[in-house]
């Protein structure tokens, strides 16, 4: 079985052009990820789990030009697209990792942001990374992420799916698309009901926790470390 590290080192140099052609309303994802960060934030040290080629990276570059921006990946051939990418801004560190295991200082970022990655990780894992997430963040600091998610029933999981192969080839994906996807998915991926995260995310010790956008199965959550 392929890992997921080969899958996206394939890619590196394809995937914001497959990911445009396959996620629904990508834009919309990206807008309420940051529009839902308190203005008060003001973050400068921010975390980007599974950071890809940088697409979220470009965004929080964007919304905070004065922060450091930490992109983190397992894909040494990602963070070398993301290092040509962003070679004019000295302001973006590299991190290959995977989630098992975040090496960083407790309490050292403002935000910690994620898009379409923590699916990659059984639920036992998901667990510990939000653990690691809660003692990474400062007192006050804000997790928010976005990511494919199950239904709450085999059916409404099923019927997402359909929607999402709609969807996926009115934005222009072909069949080969469509069955690299889910042979990718039936290998590697983990979706899990929103209610689980959010139930993860309190006992943990995150105090304020939210779902503030969704779509088909794509939801985006939002949660708060107590000040």
């Amino acid at each position: 079985m392929e890992s997921v590290e080969a899958f996206y080192n394939q890619l590196s140099n394809r995937y914001t052009e497959l990911i445009s052609r396959c996620v629904p309303r990508y834009d919309e994802i990206f807008y309420n990820l940051f529009h839902y960060i308190p203005d008060a934030l003001e973050p400068q040290q921010i975390l980007d789990l599974g950071c890809g080629t940088g697409n979220l990276t470009a965004a929080a570059l964007q919304h905070f030009p004065g922060a450091s921006i930490h992109a983190l990946d397992l894909s040494a051939d990602i963070l070398q697209e993301c290092r040509q990418r962003f070679a004019q801004h000295k302001n973006v560190f590299y991190h290959q990792q995977d989630f098992s295991e975040l090496n960083f200082a407790p309490e050292t970022f403002d935000l910690i942001i994620s898009s379409i990655a923590i699916h990659h990780i059984p639920d036992e894992a998901k667990a510990g990374l939000y653990a690691q997430v809660h003692s990474l963040l400062k007192p006050g600091g804000i997790f928010v992420w976005a990511d494919q998610t199950r239904g709450i029933i085999e059916e409404v999981y099923q019927k997402h799916i359909a929607r999402w192969k709609d969807e996926a080839f009115k934005l222009g994906s072909t069949e080969a698309d469509w069955q690299l996807w889910m042979e990718h998915q039936e290998a590697h991926d983990y979706h899990t009901p929103v209610g689980w995260h959010l139930t993860q995310l309190e006992a943990v010790g995150f105090t304020e926790v939210d779902v503030i956008w969704k779509n088909i199965m794509w939801a985006v959550v939002w949660s708060r470390k107590s000040r």
